[in-house]
This record gives C-alpha cells, structure tokens and sequence, in this order.
C-alpha cells in the first residue's frame, strides 16, 4: 500500500474507527511530551489522522502558537475537524511528502505519530527538512521491527494464502535505523527514546482490519473472498489463543520515538 490513492482509500475506511484503538492516543501523546514543544512554535503535524499528535502540540503551544496537520484521507480529517477543536490548530488535506503549500523553513517542529509504516522515510523526512527552520525539529514514532505482536502473527499466517508479506517497521525498526535516516536528511539526530507500549485487550478487537483493510490492504485484495474468510478465522483463532498463553506479550509493543535537529 504505497500509493498515495491506496492509503487515502485504507484510511478513508478506517476513519470511524481509528479512535476506538486506544493507544493511538496514548502513543501520540507521549510522541509530544518527549518533543516538548514551547509555547508559540508553529508545528507542523503530517500524517495527523485524526489529529491526536495536533491536539497535544496545540495545547503544549498555547494561544501563540499554531499547529497545522496535514492527510491525504478526507474521513481522517473530518474526525480531526469534529473532535480537536481548538483555535490554534488548523487542518489541510495534503501529502505529507510534499509540501509545495509550504515556503522553505516555515515551521519550528515537524511531528509524525505513527505514520511512518505509511511512507517512504527519506522521502518523507528530506520535505521536513525543507519546510524546517534552521535549528528547527523534527520527531516521529515508529514500532520496532517484529512489533505489534498481532502483525507478525498476521504475516505468519499469510504465508499459508500465498502472500509473502513485509514487516513495515522494519525501515526504521531500530534506533541506529533510525539515527542513520535522520543523517542521510540532513538532521543531526537527537535523542532516541525505547520503551513499551501497552495495548488494551479491547485493541484486538481491531487487529484484523488493521492489518487486513489497512497495512497489507493491497496484498489481501489478491485473496478471493473464501480465502479472506478463511484467513480471518485462523488469524482470530490465532490471536485468541496467544491471548490466553500469553497475554504480556502479545499486547506489548516496542516503540521507538526519534529526533532530529535540522
């Protein structure tokens, strides 16, 4: 799923959703509290989805500060316009990986929550770094490889279909990926944060269409509808017994969290 119609389509789908995944909140949050944005940055949020990380920074900004984020998916904007409503942050459908509505060195932070399975990394992050000030930052979170749990499992099993599936956390799925990435942009990278992200038993209930109607959206349209069927109950199956082996560790992710200074 790497054009930019198959994700605006995946995440079109998600958009009713995407909230009821609650550690995307949890997860973008923290994104902004290790970036500790002063008051009266201009931030810039690309891939906002539904505008979590946008909500955090505009309150981290304060009333002299602005938040712009940024998607390609309409229904993700609309739940961002609907839900983050504050007078300093503003929302615009566009690509994150190009930004010609933007001059060069516009903006003091660049934040990306969780976008980053989406997109072509350097591609995206060397147009950060154009609309980046000097000294400007840029912060983004990423899984490490072989996390979540559930997206191996899902991978594991789609083999048995055919499917030869890659792990999209694997481009930046360590923190030296990740240090390499930003001094390929032109950042001189910052801190690099490790730690666990604990899922909510709830979440698994959005696991299948996750992985099936988002991540590997292209893959699984290969599959007729017998086999996607199939492949549902034996991922479910699947999922429900590692609950109950297991609990700790299939709702336990890694994540890493990434700076730059430009």
């Amino acid at each position: 799923m790497n054009s930019a119609q198959g994700i605006k389509t995946v995440f079109d789908r998600r958009a009713a959703t995407y909230e009821g995944n609650t550690w995307h909140a949890r997860y973008a949050e923290r994104l902004v509290e290790l970036a500790a944005p002063a008051p009266g940055l201009r931030i810039l949020d690309a891939a906002t989805g539904t505008g979590l990380a946008a909500g955090a920074a505009a309150l981290a900004v304060g009333p002299t500060g602005h938040v712009t984020g940024v998607d390609l998916s309409p229904g993700m904007l609309d739940v961002a316009k609907e839900t983050v409503r504050l007078p300093n942050v503003g929302f615009l459908k566009a690509d994150a990986t190009h930004l010609e509505q933007f001059p060069c060195a516009f903006f003091d932070m660049v934040l990306c929550s969780a976008g980053m399975l989406y997109l072509p990394a350097e591609v995206a992050i060397e147009e950060w770094h154009r609309v980046l000030k000097p000294g400007g930052i840029v912060g983004f979170s990423t899984m490490r490889a072989g996390f979540p749990v559930a997206g191996r499992l899902f991978r594991e099993h789609a083999s048995a279909y055919g499917l030869t599936l890659d792990d999209p956390a694997a481009p930046l799925g360590t923190a030296s990926r990740c240090r390499t990435v930003l001094r390929d942009t032109g950042f001189s990278p910052l801190e690099v944060t490790e730690e666990p992200l604990r899922f909510a038993r709830a979440d698994l209930a959005y696991a299948w269409e996750a992985h099936a109607r988002g991540t590997y959206h292209d893959a699984m349209s290969t599959l007729t509808a017998q086999q996607t069927r199939s492949f549902e109950r034996d991922f479910t199956t699947s999922i429900a017994r590692m609950l109950r082996a297991d609990e700790e560790l299939l709702l336990t992710a890694e994540v890493i969290y990434a700076f730059g200074r430009k």
